[in-house]
């Protein structure tokens, strides 16, 4: 038999401000015309998740190992023609696996998912064709385990949209930023309490300030209800350990902008300024161990920078400034940026990295227009300017960046494309950077749109660094929610 692997590029918060708006998971708009048919899945008796793991939101997850797992469309039309099915990780994914989808009935392997290194909530996909519809309305599907160890994926859950259960997907050629603002719209869009959901808020809230998708500031109040239910923090981490009330890293702290933009009064928010003042090193650069990373100008800065002004605290801004001065210091030469340097022997990694230079980039850009009224920034300006003016030099003729900046060979990452354009068009809607650079931002969200799937989430992105760089140098490329939340970044500092 012929297998086929594919890598696919392409509750209310605690101070009551939950407004009422269409229920997260609930059909599209009109205008959106992609359809997720969910599979009906016969659960075997559920296995207990590994000690300290837990779903999210209460979702259930199917095990898949090398016990068949049957999936059945009994309702599929016959003049429905889908094209792609997806399964969507429903708990953090350490190795690389292979699962097979196939015909249970003549054992004719439809296609094979190759998920290495999944993130929760991350969709992987297959493609179907005509005859491979005819066999599964008569047989359904079956998925086994080829390689790897048992995965566990989205089955059924209140709430649980139907992008993320098992499901035919239906397109019927509709505008894909159509359909990228539909699913930024719903709960699809939603990634773990870390950095990855703090993209995707970000870029609701920015979005939502412009008036075609005020609606989304509702998505993003909806988004934080998820994880904030009676006043406390409830929540899985970005490696699905349960981490109820606390927080577990430095990247962990990035969702409480948002929580900060929509609640500056909120209690919570001395969750994560307990945690900074505890963690940092002698010249107040907020970390985790020994490690200074360029997350931290985004995941630490931003959010300290909101809550500083949001109080009118001195102490917090200026600390918040400290976060991208040190940084910039520490990890940018002028000629490289490292994401990476360990207190310890100053050794440096991740050199080039696209979403290193992004961080460093948009934390810089967002802090710096969050505390725009003070008279103290002009050294922060040039900094921004000089890395800006560096980064612009390597974008690729597709508007995007490879994902090692100066090693064109290695293909484009769009999530790391989208966050340093994004920080471009701030710069450039602020002042402090000049048409060139809104220029270059414009050229990347050209080049983004072009690998939106059909119904609009976004793909090409680099895998999680979980996996080394060298499953990022390759071609292996996913789709993932957290860049979704960047392009939205982009599109409203352009609007």
């Amino acid at each position: 038999m012929n297998r086929r692997y594919f890598i696919f590029t392409g509750a209310a918060l605690s101070g009551g401000l939950l407004c009422a708006a269409r229920p997260l998971g609930a059909a599209a708009p009109l205008s959106a015309r992609s359809r997720h048919l969910p599979a009906r899945i016969d659960l075997p008796p559920e296995t207990p998740l590994p000690v300290g793991k837990r779903s999210p939101f209460g979702w259930k997850t199917a095990l898949v190992d090398t016990s068949p797992l049957a999936l059945i469309w009994p309702d599929l039309a016959p003049d429905v023609a889908p094209t792609r099915l997806r399964v969507t990780v429903g708990l953090d994914i350490r190795d690389e696996k292979l699962i097979e989808a196939y015909l249970p009935k003549s054992g004719r392997i439809v296609g094979t998912f190759d998920i290495r290194y999944g993130c929760i909530f991350q969709p992987f996909e297959i493609p179907v064709t005509a005859a491979d519809v005819a066999a599964l309305r008569r047989e359904g599907l079956a998925l086994r385990l080829e390689k790897g160890a048992p995965a566990r994926i989205f089955a059924a859950g209140e709430g649980m949209p139907a992008e993320f259960q098992p499901h035919l997907l239906v397109s019927v050629g509709a505008d894909r930023l159509t359909e990228y603002f539909a699913r930024m719209g719903t709960l699809a869009c939603v990634q773990a309490f870390s950095w990855q959901e703090g993209c995707v808020l970000d870029g609701l809230l920015d979005l939502s300030a412009l008036p075609a998708h005020a609606a989304l500031r509702d998505a993003a109040r909806q988004h934080l209800a998820q994880f904030i239910v009676g006043g406390k923090l409830v929540y899985e981490n970005h490696v699905s350990n349960v981490s109820d009330g606390r927080i577990y890293g430095i990247e962990g702290t990035l969702p409480f902008a948002g929580l900060a933009q929509l609640e500056p009064a909120s209690p919570l928010l001395e969750v994560p300024l307990q945690f900074w003042a505890a963690h940092h090193d002698a010249e107040g650069v907020i970390l985790d161990g020994g490690e200074t990373s360029s997350e931290g100008s985004y995941t630490v800065g931003y959010p300290l920078a909101l809550i500083g002004r949001a109080r009118g605290d001195e102490a917090l801004q200026r600390l918040a400034l400290t976060q991208l001065r040190v940084r910039h210091a520490r990890l940018f030469d002028g000629q490289t940026f490292w994401r990476t340097r360990q207190a310890a022997d100053g050794k440096l990694g991740n050199r080039n990295w696209a979403r290193g230079i992004a961080w460093q980039l948009l934390g810089t850009a967002r802090t710096l227009r969050a505390l725009k009224h003070r008279t103290d920034l002009a050294e922060d300006i040039a900094s921004f300017r000089a890395l800006a003016a560096w980064i612009q030099k390597s974008q690729r003729p597709d508007g995007l960046w490879s994902c090692f900046v100066d090693e064109p060979q290695t293909p484009p990452d769009t999530a790391g494309s989208a966050g340093i354009a994004a920080a471009l068009a701030i710069g450039a809607q602020q002042g402090w950077l000049d048409s060139g650079a809104r220029a270059a931002a414009v050229r990347c969200r050209h080049g983004l749109v072009n690998h939106l799937t059909p119904d609009g989430f976004l793909g090409g992105v680099a895998q999680a660094n979980k996996g080394g760089e060298k499953l990022q140098r390759g071609d292996y490329r996913v789709i993932y929610q957290m860049g979704m939340g960047l392009m939205a970044q982009l599109i409203a500092a352009l609007a």
